[in-house]
């Protein structure tokens, strides 16, 4: 299974793609296709990210729900390199903790997921209308928020929470793995405003503005979502026992605020440290929670005719 795994992988450099007959999808692997890119009016440059295809097309009445993982700092294909990130999602499937799904792993290092016209552009506009606009033409997707999902982990957690947050209509949950969220800084907080201003990369104004930053921590940006109207993305944030401690205390404490804001909100704090054991584990049970809230159908019912005269049954067909 290995050795097909990087046969797909180093074919969908050169762009190929594998027939359904294919060994790995005989075994129910699905296939990766790396170095995929779009054009974004949002952005002076193609959007570039890399797809997990199931192996089983989707039934009839149902198309792939998607999954968009972004990438941590400053992770470009990590997900897939270093996170070996299909074989959780491939297990995930096999077990039924998700229908068949697409996933689409999305980088843009060092923007912090936000838009910034001073800096790297507009980023959260072309990930959010661009990019799932792109996809769901060129695959056979669930185009529909409760058909889709987004996560991220570290730098790509707080992206991931930051959309679930402002864009609910587009997402029904979002998933955190060890995000980087941060409380607002305090006006007397000069060292870490200092520290602040190399760690986040000018995303948030060079040198931070602290106003700025404040108005984009996820707590400012959960308070919003509270007084919105309109359906709310529930929340998966994890977190590991071990991890960074200033990382540990702000998932909680956002945990906490979701919950007395009314959010459905799941934390989950278990062994691990910042790195990728931890993160694998992080998002196998972040599937097995998204599972259930995600729906191929987009509300509509399968219509199921009755059995055929002598056994057998007819084929089924979504209603229009």
């Amino acid at each position: 299974m290995r050795l097909n795994r990087v046969i797909l992988l180093l074919c969908s450099v050169f762009g190929a793609v594998f027939a359904a007959a294919s060994p790995a999808a005989a075994q129910g692997l699905g296939l990766v296709e790396r170095h995929m890119s779009s054009p974004t009016p949002a952005l002076d440059h193609p959007l570039v990210f890399s797809v997990y295809r199931p192996a089983l097309a989707p039934t009839d009445g149902t198309r792939w729900p998607v999954v968009y993982l972004l990438e941590g700092r400053p992770g470009l294909s990590d997900w897939i390199d270093q996170g070996s990130v299909y074989e959780v999602i491939d297990r995930a499937i096999a077990e039924g903790a998700i229908p068949p799904t697409l996933v689409v792993m999305a980088a843009a290092p060092f923007s912090w997921y936000a838009d910034n016209p001073q800096g790297q552009g507009l980023v959260a506009t072309a990930l959010t209308r661009d990019l799932v606009a792109a996809v769901d033409a060129r695959y056979p997707t669930a185009a529909c928020r409760e058909g889709r999902a987004i996560g991220g982990l570290s730098m790509g957690g707080y992206g991931a929470v930051l959309y679930g947050l402002t864009r609910a209509d587009l997402y029904v949950g979002a998933m955190s793995f060890a995000g980087a969220i941060a409380p607002p800084i305090g006006a007397d907080e000069t060292e870490r405003l200092a520290r602040s201003d190399v760690f986040y990369d000018g995303a948030f104004g060079r040198p931070l503005d602290r106003a700025r930053f404040n108005d984009m921590t996820l707590f400012a940006k959960l308070r919003e979502a509270s007084r919105a109207h309109g359906p709310k993305a529930a929340l998966f944030l994890a977190a590991g026992d071990a991890d960074r401690g200033g990382l540990l205390l702000s998932t909680t404490r956002l945990h906490v605020e979701a919950k007395r804001a009314g959010f459905d909100s799941t934390l989950r704090i278990g062994a691990g440290l910042h790195d990728w054991p931890t993160w694998r584990n992080q998002l196998a049970e972040g599937l097995a929670w998204l599972g259930p809230r995600l729906d191929p159908s987009c509300g509509k019912e399968i219509a199921r005719a009755a059995p055929l005269p002598g056994g057998g049954e007819p084929p089924s067909h979504g209603t229009p």
